[in-house]
C-alpha cells in the first residue's frame, strides 16, 4: 500500500511540472534593426534610415534615426536629436536637417515596441564645410555708350547666407569690388546692376558675391561702350551717329560723321566759276557725292569742296564737304565738337548756278550765299 502511495505522487508530481512548462508566455523581445548608409551630405543636411528585419514580441510603435555630435546617441537623450518615420517593419529613409557645417556626428536607427528600443550600428560622418558662393556673369545689355546693364546669377551660397552681391568692372582683365562696384541687395538667385563709364571704351566685368567665407566672382565678360558725340575717332572728332530713321542706319554698327578736329579754311569760295555743278542734293548721306560732283566740275584750284576733297588727317583720305543738313548735324552739336567760329560755313548744297547753301553757326538758319564769296570750311567723313 505504501509503494501504491509514492507511485501516485510522483506521478501527480510530473503531471504538475509539465502542466506549469506548457502554460509558460513567450519571453519578450526588443525589434531587431540596422543603420542604412548616409548619403546626400550636404553643409546643413544629410539623409540615412534603417532597415527593420524583426518586430520583436510586440508591434513597432516608432522608428527613424538619432544624431548627436557625441558617440552614442540615445533615443530622447539630451543633446541628440531624432526622426520619427513611423511603424512597421522593413527599410525606411530618413533625413537630418539643420547640420552645423563641418561638424562630425554620430548616427544610429532605432526601432521601438512597448518592450523597448532598440539600435542598429552607429554610423558617422561630417557635414560639408561652408564655402565661397558659385555664381556666373552676365548676360550683358541695354549698351550705350556710358553704360551698360550686368546680370549675375548665384547658383550656390557655400552654404551661409549671402550677404553683398553685385557687379565690378575695371578697364583692365579680372576687376574685383576694389574696382568700380555697384551692389545689388543680399541673397542668392539672380540680379542685375548698371556699369557706368566712358564712351568707345573696353570695359571688363564680373559679377560677385558675398558671404561668411569671402567674396567670389562669376566668369569675366567685357564689352565696349559706343561711340559718342565729341570723342576723337578714326582722325577727326565724332560730330553725329546715326539714328533708326536716319538713311543707313544699322542695329548693329554704329555709323555716322566725324568733323575734323579744326575748319580747314576760314575764306574759302564754293566754286571759281559760275556754273551748274549738279551738285543740289541736301539730304544726309548725300555731302560726299555732292563733293565729287563739284571737283569733277571744277577741276584742281582753292575751293571748299577741293580742301576737303585734298585732306589727309591720321591717314584718313575720304573727306568730304557736308550737305547742307549734314553740315547742320554739325551746328546742332557744335559746342561739343569745338573749334567753330560764329560764321557762316559753306555746305555741299547747290542752290543754283550763282549760288550754294550756307550754315550760320550763330543761330541754326540756312541762306544761300554767292559762289564766290568766301566763308568758314569744315570738313566731314563718314564712319
Amino acid at each position: 500500500m505504501k509503494k501504491i502511495f509514492i507511485a501516485f505522487t510522483i506521478a501527480a508530481t510530473i503531471f504538475t511540472a509539465c502542466e506549469k512548462e506548457t502554460d509558460q508566455e513567450p519571453q519578450p523581445e526588443l525589434p531587431t534593426v540596422s543603420s542604412e548608409p548616409i548619403t546626400n551630405i550636404t553643409t546643413t543636411s544629410a539623409e540615412s534610415g534603417g532597415n527593420i528585419t524583426s518586430k520583436g514580441s510586440a508591434d513597432i510603435i516608432e522608428k527613424g534615426i538619432v544624431w548627436s555630435t557625441t558617440s552614442n546617441p540615445m533615443y530622447g537623450a539630451s543633446n541628440t536629436y531624432m526622426t520619427n518615420d513611423g511603424d512597421g517593419i522593413g527599410v525606411y529613409s530618413s533625413t537630418m536637417t539643420d547640420l552645423i557645417p563641418g561638424t562630425t556626428y554620430y548616427v544610429k536607427a532605432y526601432a521601438r515596441n512597448k518592450v523597448g528600443t532598440a539600435y542598429g550600428t552607429e554610423l558617422s560622418f561630417t557635414s560639408g564645410g561652408l564655402t565661397l558662393p558659385t555664381l556666373t556673369t552676365g548676360p550683358i545689355t541695354s549698351i550705350t555708350n556710358s553704360s551698360a546693364v550686368c546680370a549675375g546669377m548665384i547658383t550656390s551660397d557655400g552654404g551661409t547666407e549671402i550677404t553683398a552681391r553685385g557687379i565690378c568692372w575695371s578697364i583692365e582683365p579680372n576687376p574685383t569690388i576694389l574696382d568700380a562696384t555697384i551692389y545689388s541687395g543680399t541673397g542668392s538667385g539672380g540680379f542685375e546692376g548698371l556699369v557706368t563709364g566712358t564712351s568707345n571704351t573696353l570695359y571688363y566685368v564680373r559679377a560677385f558675391a558675398t558671404n561668411s567665407v569671402g567674396t567670389a566672382y562669376g566668369n569675366e565678360l567685357s564689352f565696349t561702350t559706343l561711340l559718342g558725340i565729341g570723342d576723337n575717332y578714326q582722325g577727326g572728332v565724332i560730330a553725329y551717329v546715326l539714328q533708326s530713321d536716319d538713311p543707313g542706319y544699322d542695329a548693329n554698327v554704329q555709323h555716322g560723321l566725324i568733323a575734323a578736329l579744326s575748319d580747314q579754311s576760314t575764306s574759302a569760295p564754293w566754286s571759281l566759276t559760275f556754273t551748274t555743278t549738279g551738285a543740289t542734293a541736301q539730304a544726309y548721306g548725300t555731302g560726299q557725292a555732292n563733293t565729287n560732283t563739284i571737283v569733277t566740275d571744277q577741276g584742281e584750284g582753292s575751293y571748299a569742296a577741293k580742301l576737303c576733297d585734298d585732306l589727309v588727317l591720321e591717314g584718313y583720305e575720304d573727306w568730304y564737304l557736308p550737305s547742307m543738313y549734314e553740315l547742320e548735324k554739325l551746328f546742332l552739336n557744335k559746342d561739343v565738337i569745338g573749334g567753330f567760329a560764329v560764321a557762316f560755313y559753306w555746305s555741299s548744297s547747290e542752290e543754283d548756278m550763282n549760288s550754294a547753301w550756307l550754315q550760320s553757326f550763330n543761330s541754326n538758319s540756312q541762306a544761300p550765299g554767292t559762289k564766290t564769296n568766301t566763308y568758314y570750311v569744315r570738313a566731314v567723313r563718314s564712319f
